[in-house]
């Protein structure tokens, strides 16, 4: 925090919004040694340049900036710490030289009541926070809070500007005398104090105050089953008002979206951490994936030795969900390309897999019907990785998908953003794709997921071998699918016969399903009518299902000594002990592969 200060002192108001609402500045006259208002007249007008509207229709000017800064260093830490705890009329700032109030608290009570809690409870307050060996921050407050006493209530409800304000709008009055840097002393003094937890938790050592961050912290007294009941302290950690407050910015910044999600912050190289909150607030770079890659690609930078923060911002206090070191970043995947096995119009082919997050986005969030990461209207994206989720078969999240992203998307996030590539096995993969294939085909109501399930089948199919770190000898099915393919050829063709290989009878087998589904006269021919075969786990089983299905559709074929016939006897003949539903992968295949039976040679 400390650098991206020094480095940009405007960091803190970066694409901030300013509250909607009326805003004033009063102009103390400082050669005089009273109390007077240079900008307000004898009759209590204020100078037009002082006094402006804001809303959507406002155009952004010098006088809204600094309104915006000033806006920034007087903020509260939370609505139980303002300067007005009694009735939180003026709720809305916390800053010996400001007064922000919600017009709609204002005009609940009388004249009496409101100077009553701005000279018994706010300014009271205020006033620990000036800096009393500054003559001028003494002279400002006091003259600010004179004003505010005798004048303030009748001055602000004469103004037709005010009259016109929606209920929920703001004013906002400012002295104009202090600096952005007065302000900013003024604020960071209270933040100092109100940054802890609970006074009754502080300790005092070597005259520093130590305390439990409010920004980390948030104590359930009243709930016991949230307590930590086992944790050997009562307490986890102190830290002095200096690093409290630091705490408390770089959360107010987070809260703002100042800072991108999730966030690298580097050990050695602090130069890096200004340029991604550079990059992030100033060059629009919304998405982590941007960042990196600009850092990588565009500045020839290693990402090393850095600590990845994920935030949720669901979260009323500490909003970190996942923090880890990540000794080295592996951005790019050499070698990895999508293959249409199964014919897709060439769509397939422009999901490129060159990096992280290409597999992040192309793959992936594919398999998981792209609930893990989906864009938002600001062009960033929302990962989905820490987030409760909630059944939505309606938008794809089923309770296959469901219970898959609970069960492997920490996996995956560390697979993606901290380079823990040992951390996804081929078998968690297997079961990924394998079980939303399944769970396609059995929502397959309106014939809709025929794309879907042969892009997951040609992205289960051409990363096979990736995570090959458990089974050494794990075939390539890039290469299966076409052998499988061409035998199925010879058989249909040519009469040949199956080998000894149980994929060849699976593949086979998903071949002659698909034909015979394909008869069906439904208007919604619908892949649900595979589910009852792939519960077969007996070939015997699987081979009644496929005589009965013939049966059914017998009408609807041409018999004789074609293709369909040399194919059918080469299954039905079939033997093997092979439990079938360890070659699903195989039946799925040959089932939305192309059909051998259906296939044009020279002659036809």
């Amino acid at each position: 925090m400390d650098e991206l200060e020094k480095n940009n002192p405007d960091i803190f108001s970066k694409n901030l919004e300013l509250r909607e609402g009326l805003y004033i500045f009063l102009e103390l006259d400082e050669k005089n040694e009273g109390c007077s208002l240079k900008n307000i007249d004898s009759d209590g007008n204020i100078h037009s340049e002082d006094i402006q509207v804001f809303d959507k229709n406002a155009e952004w000017n010098p006088f809204f900036e600094r309104c915006l800064k000033i806006q920034t260093n007087s903020i509260p830490v939370s609505n139980a710490k303002i300067f007005n705890p009694n009735k939180k009329i003026y709720n809305v700032s916390c800053s010996p030289f400001t007064l922000c109030f919600n017009k709609k608290n204002f005009i609940k009570y009388d004249k009496e009541v409101l100077i009553s809690e701005l000279k018994e409870q706010y300014f009271k307050i205020a006033e620990q926070y000036i800096n009393k060996e500054k003559e001028e921050h003494v002279k400002w407050f006091h003259c600010f809070r004179e004003f505010m006493l005798e004048q303030f209530p009748d001055f602000i409800t004469k103004r037709k500007e005010y009259e016109d304000l929606k209920a929920g709008a703001t004013i906002n009055v400012y002295l104009k005398n202090p600096s952005i840097d007065d302000f900013k002393e003024t604020h960071e003094a209270y933040l100092k104090e109100k940054v802890f937890n609970k006074e009754k938790y502080n300790l005092t050592f070597n005259d520093t105050i130590y305390g439990i961050s409010d920004s980390l912290s948030l104590f359930q007294d009243k709930k016991p089953f949230l307590q930590h009941q086992t944790a050997p302290l009562k307490y986890n950690f102190r830290v002095q008002g200096s690093d409290a407050m630091k705490l408390w910015k770089f959360f107010q910044m987070q809260k703002n979206r100042q800072l991108p999600n999730p966030m690298p912050v580097f050990v050695d190289k602090p130069e890096l951490n200004d340029r991604v909150v550079s990059l992030y607030n100033n060059e629009g770079k919304k998405a982590y994936s941007e960042i990196v890659r600009e850092l990588i690609e565009n500045h020839q930078v290693d990402l090393q030795n850095y600590y990845l923060i994920f935030f949720h911002n669901g979260y009323k206090k500490s909003r970190v969900v996942d923090l880890d070191f990540v000794p080295v970043f592996k951005y790019h995947l050499n070698g990895l390309q999508l293959q249409e096995m199964f014919p897709l119009g060439g769509k397939l082919r422009n999901l490129s897999v060159k990096n992280v997050f290409d597999f992040q986005n192309n793959v992936i969030n594919k398999v998981f019907n792209n609930q893990l990461v989906q864009n938002t209207k600001n062009n960033g994206l929302w990962l989905r990785y820490f987030d409760d989720l909630e059944v939505k078969p309606e938008y794809g999240l089923t309770d296959t998908i469901y219970h898959l992203l609970y069960k492997y998307r920490k996996a995956i996030y560390d697979y993606v953003y901290k380079s823990r590539h040992q951390e996804i096995t081929c078998r968690m993969f297997d079961e990924m794709v394998l079980l939303s294939v399944l769970d396609d085909i059995a929502h397959d109501e309106e014939g809709d997921k025929n794309f879907s399930i042969k892009q997951k089948l040609n992205i289960w199919f051409s990363l096979y071998n990736h995570f090959n770190n458990q089974h050494k000898n794990r075939e390539d099915m890039a290469s299966k699918i076409p052998e499988l393919m061409e035998k199925c050829r010879k058989v249909a063709h040519h009469g040949e016969n199956l080998s000894e290989d149980p994929a060849e009878f699976a593949f086979a087998a998903g071949q002659l399903i698909y034909y015979l589904l394909d008869q069906s006269e439904s208007s919604n021919k619908s892949h649900a009518l595979l589910e009852p075969f792939l519960q077969k786990s007996k070939t015997e089983l699987l081979q009644d299902s496929i005589s009965n299905t013939i049966n059914t559709y017998k009408h609807a074929i041409n018999f004789g000594k074609g293709r369909f016939e040399r194919l059918s006897k080469e299954v039905l003949a079939y033997e093997t002990n092979v439990n079938i539903k360890k070659l699903q992968r195989y039946l799925l295949a040959g089932y939305f592969a192309d059909s051998v039976i259906y296939e044009k040679n020279e002659n036809q």
